[in-house]
């Protein structure tokens, strides 16, 4: 990697340092690709992190203000994908996951490039001479990319450089925005259910728990550290291995902690549980649920009234509720959690 000169060293000091503030609702929108675009300077500054989405659907495809036009008077969004995916070898480049800032003029001459569909029709009609593409080294989830753009003069080891020494800013700044995106999601359905939540991190660390799911793994677990306790990453590790959305219960006692894992968060559930009832006390309770009546189990039982009423003396006690009604809702939550 070239030295870079003192006035860059400072100016790309001064980027990372005011990095953080140039971002609005994403880390790299609006002020933040202006400010690279001083940087490497370039007819046309971007990221994505969609793969190649339109703009429309999920993920971002960002611009530099005043850029949003430049493709426009070529091929149309899909077209333009699909020759730059055919032919370009920097996206090939990023495609394939190496690392490392890559410039076209580093595999094709002048000569090469004008001689090639992509040029012609995808190139030409912008100005395009050369790019400039960088992969953030971030695993999870779509390919995170800037591409840079521009006419005149081909990207120099100066530019790639810059590129370069950025990289790790640049991941820093991604996964610091994603964990305060997941914090704020983590707040508001907290705030707006009391739900028990645990958001997680790479490795399985946890990013946040609510005050509810703290309880619950202080209670179930006797821990609240930031790693998960060893039972829930065990399963979750078979979760993923299997491909398998079956949730996790938990007994301790008569209750019961269902755990179900929902795009990156765990959701804790705390249920009353069963296992302390006979088979007869679990059987009468089924029956109480489909409506039966003392009568009728008894008949169907072959049992007395006095023998049905005990158990369910002793099945309301259990589950600490005081009536019929209760204690068949109580067997229909089970049923629609199970």
């Amino acid at each position: 990697m070239p030295a870079l000169a003192r006035g860059d060293s400072e100016r790309l000091l001064r980027f990372v340092a005011e990095a953080e503030s140039f971002g609005g609702d994403h880390p790299f929108a609006g002020e933040f690709l202006t400010q690279l675009g001083r940087l490497v300077p370039a007819d046309f500054v971007g990221y994505s992190d969609c793969d190649g989405c339109s703009g429309d659907g999920p993920g971002a495809h960002l611009y530099r203000p005043g850029d949003e036009e430049f493709f426009a008077g070529g091929l149309d969004w899909e077209e333009t994908n699909s020759v730059m995916d055919a032919e370009s070898p920097v996206v090939l480049h990023i495609q394939e996951g190496r690392s490392g800032a890559v410039k076209l003029s580093d595999f094709l001459t002048r000569r090469e490039l004008h001689r090639t569909p992509m040029h012609y029709l995808v190139l030409k009609p912008c100005g395009v001479e050369d790019m400039l593409g960088l992969r953030l080294r971030i695993p999870a989830g779509p390919v995170k990319q800037f591409d840079i753009e521009r006419g005149g003069r081909d990207f120099s080891a100066r530019d790639r450089a810059v590129l370069d020494l950025l990289h790790p800013h640049l991941v820093q700044l991604h996964r610091a925005w994603e964990s305060r995106r997941r914090l704020r999601e983590a707040l508001a359905l907290h705030e707006s259910t009391r739900a028990a939540v645990v958001l997680l991190e790479a490795h399985d660390r946890v990013a946040f728990a609510s005050s509810a799911a703290r309880e619950l793994l202080d209670r179930y677990f006797g821990e609240r550290e930031v790693r998960l306790p060893d039972l829930l990453a065990s399963w979750l590790r078979e979760r993923r291995r299997a491909a398998t959305g079956e949730a996790l219960r938990i007994d301790n006692g008569d209750r019961s902690l269902v755990v179900e894992f929902v795009d990156g968060a765990l959701l804790f559930e705390e249920q009353r549980s069963m296992s302390r009832l006979t088979a007869r006390e679990r059987e009468i309770l089924d029956l109480v649920a489909e409506g039966k009546s003392n009568a009728e189990i008894a008949e169907r039982l072959w049992v007395s009234l006095g023998t049905v009423k005990k158990h369910l003396d002793n099945v309301y006690a259990k589950l600490g509720v005081h009536t019929r009604t209760a204690a068949a809702a109580f067997v229909r939550e089970r049923r629609l959690a199970s």
